[in-house]
């Protein structure tokens, strides 16, 4: 009896030790190797591919310091958010750091890194770091503030701020961005309210900080182009340029630069279009610009007319990723062709949309009917890109010609009827931003840094009226605890017969 017992306790221990070592070992394999899902329908918590690549491609490490109350709003997102960074990448190590319960430590590093404003995460590689605050991390929504209600998150940014200052601090070049002035084009700076605020830059400039770039306004006047330029923009010009800044575009686009031009509608009083001599430079490469104004009545804004169209229909480009299921808004814009296999159309409007060209007919305001044979024929392009080989011999940064890199190196040209969606007015509408965004990043060949849209915010409830309140109390109090007692009786029952 005592050696069957003894074999007992002796298979029982065994086994109990057998579980426990298939316990660990399942524990270890699951760290190790392990699946995350993300159930939200906005994929909130999924990173994208731009990100992926990113930290896949990591050869330094970097250091993540989260300085956040864990009751903060925005703790848990940008907790489940870094540890999506941490799975992609074992380069990157996240520290949490409670200001209310760790004042020292709190202290220490905000000294060392220089954080002033509570809620921050700070990115560290080496000696180099970038911060982004909570501010930077959601958009928020304030239309509830005229009832007196406080503003709600509507998108989370985080991804999107993240991604960008990992960028920032690994990138081994920062490209230089050139803004063209002296013929009415927005400005960089802040430049006042009310009109004056509609040609103002400030927010894309700071979107190109954030994106590790650097900006500044030139001239061309000078008659050249600063060899660190890595991409010419010109918004939204009123007057018309001279020959000499036109032959300068010329040679910098035939040495493999990048230009991008954003031109508007400039209607005379008359009802004729006022040239600005962009448009016979572009047509030179392959870029139509018509003479006409944009109308899709399929397309229109409410409460504007139909000059203001949003549009939803891109070509497979990289400009135009992450834009899927987004508009891109256009408040006054002319028609674009190619004529040129260099060139390809990016945004058009539907096929209800045309290129209305009676101006004076818009000007008064009378009923746009569109007249077949004059009018341009939709769909109409919006927005075109054209690429091809440098046809001059390319420079580098000491001056000297190589003529061996001679058609290795391509130029890169992005048109668009319009400005304003750059502007600071327009930028932060639907898609914008992403467009303006993807454009610049295509146009540096930075692909890597496209496509991350904010991700809407979830805020789901569930309301139970009183008769389902009452079901499930039966349920819960009587049905569940009622089988229960009623299987414990049968099994007693069948035991004891």
């Amino acid at each position: 009896m005592r050696k069957q017992a003894l074999r007992y306790g002796v298979a029982g221990g065994a086994a109990l030790v057998l579980v426990l070592g298939l316990v660990l070992m399942a524990n270890w394999l699951g760290a190790r190797h392990y699946k995350r899902w993300d159930w939200t329908s906005s994929k909130l918590y999924s990173l994208s591919e731009k990100s992926l690549n990113l930290v896949g491609s990591l050869e330094e490490d970097i250091r993540i310091v989260v300085f956040m109350v864990p009751g903060s709003p925005l703790y848990d997102q940008v907790h489940e958010l870094l540890s999506r960074y941490q799975a992609a990448s074992d380069q990157i190590a996240v520290e949490y750091i409670d200001p209310d319960k760790e004042p020292l430590r709190t202290t220490q590093l905000t000294q060392e890194y220089g954080v002033s404003v509570a809620d921050t995460v700070v990115f560290i590689v080496g000696d180099r770091t970038k911060y982004v605050t909570a501010e930077q991390m959601v958009e928020y929504d304030y239309a509830g503030m005229e009832y007196g209600q406080q503003p709600t998150i509507r998108a989370f940014q985080g991804e999107e701020q993240f991604t960008s200052a990992i960028l920032s601090l690994v990138a081994t070049e920062v490209p230089k961005i050139y803004f063209v002035t002296g013929h009415g084009e927005a400005s960089l700076a802040s430049v006042g309210t009310g009109a004056l605020a509609e040609r103002s830059l400030t927010v894309l400039a700071d979107s190109l900080r954030r994106d590790n770039m650097e900006a500044e306004d030139i001239s061309l006047l000078s008659g050249d182009v600063p060899s660190d330029a890595d991409v010419l923009v010109i918004v939204g010009p009123t007057t018309a340029y001279t020959a000499a800044e036109i032959a300068v575009l010329d040679a910098y686009l035939d040495g493999g630069g990048r230009l991008l031009v954003a031109l508007d509608p400039l209607i005379e009083p008359e009802g004729t279009m006022r040239m600005t001599r962009l448009e016979g430079f572009l047509a030179n490469r392959g870029v139509v610009v018509n003479n006409d104004l944009v109308v899709d009545p399929s397309r229109k804004l409410p409460y504007f007319d139909l000059s203001a169209v949003y549009l939803t229909d891109f070509a497979d480009h990289p400009v135009t990723k992450g834009l899927e299921g987004i508009a891109v808004l256009f408040t006054v814009t002319r028609s674009l062709g190619v004529d040129s296999d260099d060139a390809r159309v990016l945004v058009e409007t539907t096929d209800e949309g045309w290129g209305e060209t009676d101006l004076g007919m818009l000007l008064r305001g009378d009923p746009v009917v569109f007249d077949d044979g004059i009018d341009t024929l939709g769909p109409v392009a919006v927005a075109v890109v054209a690429e091809g080989s440098a046809t001059a011999a390319v420079f580098d940064d000491g001056g000297d010609p190589t003529a061996d890199l001679e058609g290795e190196r391509t130029y890169r040209l992005a048109v668009f009827g319009d400005s304003d969606f750059l502007t600071d007015v327009d930028i932060g509408n639907a898609g914008n931003s992403i467009m303006a965004m993807n454009t610049l990043n295509w146009m540096t060949f930075r692909e890597i840094s496209m496509g991350i849209p904010p991700r809407n915010v979830e805020d789901l409830n569930l309301f139970i009226g009183q008769q389902q309140m009452r079901i499930i109390l039966v349920v819960v109090l009587l049905v569940m605890p009622g089988a229960a007692i009623a299987m414990g009786i049968l099994v007693w029952r069948r035991r004891k017969h």
